[in-house]
């Protein structure tokens, strides 16, 4: 698709597929065990510290292996780094210092910017569910973003503006490249994946 064929029209049309396309496995992800336990009114540390080691080993992955692949489409990735908030909120809570640093790693496999976009989507998107939990944990646990609590904080007061940010960019691109199909296809199965890696034995 030429760059100056595309209208705002094709960019809402984007957006809106992507949602619909995306609600039930996005739900399903939600409706996991591991995803309730935390939301739970007498949420304990430890499912709290289980839920964070699953994310990290998501997080970690995001920035090894996707933002290599599209630092020339998404702005501001030195901002979007979370693993290592995750390692602090661990030990700031008790979990076992000689067990931080073998926490397993997630792994998807992709092979084009467009997949790569899909699974950026899908962990960009808890950044804004984070701050409901942030919220919950702060309540529930007395957790703060100095102490415990730093990955649900997101990105601070910049979580709207990098969302916008983000988002903008992934559908310019997925509008000018004509690669909207292939994005929401792979946002789809990062979904269905992340639900997986949530359900497997904890670490």
């Amino acid at each position: 698709m030429n760059e100056l064929t595309v209208s705002e029209n094709d960019k809402l049309q984007f957006l809106a597929d992507l949602r619909q396309n995306t609600a039930a496995s996005h739900q399903k992800l939600e409706d996991s065990e591991l995803s309730k336990a935390i939301l739970l009114p007498d949420v304990t540390l430890a499912a709290y510290q289980t839920y964070l080691v699953k994310m990290y080993g998501v997080t970690k992955a995001a920035e090894d292996s996707i933002f290599p692949v599209i630092e020339g489409v998404v702005p501001d990735l030195d901002q979007r780094y979370k693993s290592l908030h995750i390692l602090e909120d661990l030990a700031k809570t008790g979990y076992p210092e000689e067990k931080l640093s073998s926490i397993p790693v997630f792994d998807y496999p992709f092979s084009s910017v467009s997949e790569a976009l899909g699974f950026m989507y899908v962990t960009e998107g808890s950044t804004l569910g984070g701050r409901v939990l942030f919220k919950h944990i702060h309540q529930t646990l007395g957790l703060t973003a100095e102490n415990g609590a730093s990955y649900f904080w997101g990105y601070g007061p910049q979580t709207g503006i990098l969302w916008k940010s983000f988002i903008a960019a992934l559908t310019r691109f997925a509008v000018e490249k004509d690669e909207s199909e292939k994005i929401i296809e792979s946002a789809v199965q990062t979904f269905a994946n992340i639900d997986n890696w949530l359900n497997e034995a904890a670490y």
